[in-house]
């Protein structure tokens, strides 16, 4: 529920969420959740109403439990023999690769199937949108470049990237007030640069802007460059690519 009742109602809302959480670390109750069935009851309220709540602890624990829901990972619940709620502990238990690899193609089946209400209706309409809150924008799109640059979500990957509405709504980003907006932006913005089977209107979006573009890009995060080598090799690529675009004739 949403951060209502003052501090008495915001402790029981993120209580409720670290309950649902330890819950959807079950297969069989993870499933359930993101059946047809209960999303419109279990899923939708989180991007519709929960992560805009205007207390920042629960909109932040809303989109904690949004990434478990869409990832299928869930925050490790310490190592040692503590046990987790899934039934286990870390990395080096030899079922836990099977485990984590049925988690992420249940939530890769799901987002494909429900792509439009969960990826364009809710994320890129509401949850990256200028009207939503400065943090809401913020991790959701921490989320989406999660999302997209998870192997197992290629088809979710491939359809975003194709769209020419999408790519305008990440440009928007990239060039949005806040720097840690336009860095997580890049993360996005890069996917549909290096996609070797660009849409034509996708390559014309960036074709008409690349000078603008790249004059841009050059300067974006200048900073990070001396100590991040994978931000500076990823951004000379994308500066390299948008060089090298040409309309086909």
């Amino acid at each position: 529920s949403g951060g209502g009742g003052g501090d008495n109602g915001v402790d029981i809302t993120l209580l409720c969420g670290s309950m649902l959480r330890s819950s959807l670390r079950h297969v069989a109750i993870y499933r359930w959740v993101l059946d047809d069935a209960n999303c419109q009851q279990l899923v939708y309220p989180f991007l519709d109403e929960y992560v805009h709540d205007p207390n920042f602890d629960v909109s932040s624990d809303a989109l904690e439990t949004v990434r478990v829901m869409f990832t299928g990972l869930a925050a490790p619940t310490g190592g040692g023999n503590g046990g987790g709620a899934d039934g286990y502990n870390d990395d080096t238990d030899a079922a836990y690769e099977e485990y984590k690899q049925q988690m992420e193609a249940t939530a890769a089946e799901f987002l494909e199937r429900k792509y439009d209400p969960i990826i364009m209706d809710r994320m890129n309409n509401k949850c990256i949108s200028s009207n939503a809150n400065y943090m809401t924008r913020r991790m959701s799109l921490q989320l989406l470049s999660t999302i997209l640059l998870n192997r197992s979500n290629f088809n979710v990957m491939m359809k975003y990237i194709s769209s020419s509405q999408n790519l305008v709504t990440i440009l928007c980003l990239l060039r949005d007030p806040s720097p840690h907006i336009t860095l997580d932006a890049f993360q996005v913005f890069k996917i549909f640069v290096a996609n070797p089977g660009k849409p034509p209107e996708v390559v014309k979006i960036l074709f008409d802007n690349k000078f603008k573009l790249i004059k841009y890009l050059s300067g974006l995060h200048k900073e990070r460059e001396g100590s991040d080598e994978q931000y500076r090799d990823e951004k000379g690529l994308v500066i390299a690519t948008l060089e090298g675009l040409e309309l086909e004739s």
